[in-house]
């Protein structure tokens, strides 16, 4: 290959999203491809660049030698074009370039939660502006603006990170539910812990020590998860009983499907923040979208800020 052009960068960039997910597998999601359109893909830029850049198969995924040095290249080329772009940001002032935004997962139905008011403000005075937006973790948010793979985050921090700026954006409260037909209903007083251990708890995991159950001895942590769709998952199945917040639970609520348990010692209110890298100048862009999210709050009342 002589000469990097459009198709090379684009396939680049699929091959990094492969390296990133752990695999061809895990990548079709955040591709939104088939594996055989994947796999032909990777078998173009292989071609392309006339060298085995990674085996897939019964052994799993693994990148070659050659794969690995062109994944860092890759970094690198890629980080120079995000530099190029928020130059060019600055010189067009917010014209034109693209924006980073990272979320965590199910904030849209809490009402408190202005972002899409905030988009739609930015959007309309910067129409050309594209954003480029992912759902991740809090916790993986934080290390991709260390990172410097996002500009912007959303995220519901538990211990805050040197090096990253939080400003308080909204809360919500978190409660316990289960199915109407879960065991746990036919107690008739206040669930306390000692009751709960009679029963399988979707917890958040031993990294996410944030619920009032967190430490307590004796329960049956048979399931974890950080993610709002999976922990409603979780509950639906019958089997377990967890923490949702109330905007996000009340979709089954109101269906019938899902029942908040007698647990009010138990609930407990997350905070979200606006996190941004502390010591990088943003773009113009990232700038005027974090003064529209920043406006967009002046309807909440604010907590304590998350104190380092």
């Amino acid at each position: 290959m002589r000469k990097i052009n459009d198709v090379d960068i684009k396939l680049l960039h699929l091959f990094t999203t492969i390296v990133d997910s752990g695999g061809f597998s895990a990548a079709q999601f955040k591709l939104n491809m088939h594996p055989s359109t994947i796999s032909t893909r990777m078998n173009d830029l292989e071609t392309r660049l006339g060298m085995t850049l990674c085996h897939r198969g019964r052994r799993g995924f693994r990148l070659t030698h050659d794969g690995l040095k062109v994944y860092q290249l890759c970094q690198e080329l890629f980080d120079n074009i995000v530099h190029f772009e928020d130059q060019l940001d600055n010189i067009r002032n917010v014209f034109h370039g693209h924006i980073k935004l990272t979320l965590t997962d199910n904030i849209a139905t809490n009402p408190q939660c202005k972002i899409q008011q905030a988009i739609r403000s930015f959007c309309s005075e910067h129409p050309k502006v594209s954003i480029n937006t992912d759902i991740w973790d809090s916790y993986q948010i934080e290390m991709m603006l260390l990172d410097g793979k996002t500009e912007v985050g959303i995220t519901s921090s538990e211990v805050p990170k040197d090096g990253l700026k939080y400003t308080y954006l909204f809360s919500e409260r978190q409660c316990l539910y289960c199915v109407p037909d879960h065991p746990i209903l036919a107690i008739s007083k206040e669930i306390t812990p000692q009751e709960l251990r009679q029963f399988p708890v979707v917890e958040r995991g031993l990294s996410h020590k944030i619920t009032p159950l967190s430490g307590t001895k004796g329960l049956l942590h048979l399931a974890c998860s950080t993610n709002m769709e999976a922990t409603a998952h979780l509950i639906l199945s019958g089997n377990f009983v967890g923490y949702l917040p109330d905007h996000y639970a009340s979709i089954w609520a109101q269906r019938g499907e899902m029942v908040k348990v007698n647990a009010p010692s138990l609930e407990y209110f997350a905070k979200f923040h606006l996190t941004t890298l502390e010591s990088k100048e943003l773009s113009k862009a990232a700038a005027e979208l974090i003064r529209a999210i920043t406006i967009s709050r002046h309807q909440q009342q604010s907590p304590l800020p998350l104190s380092k």
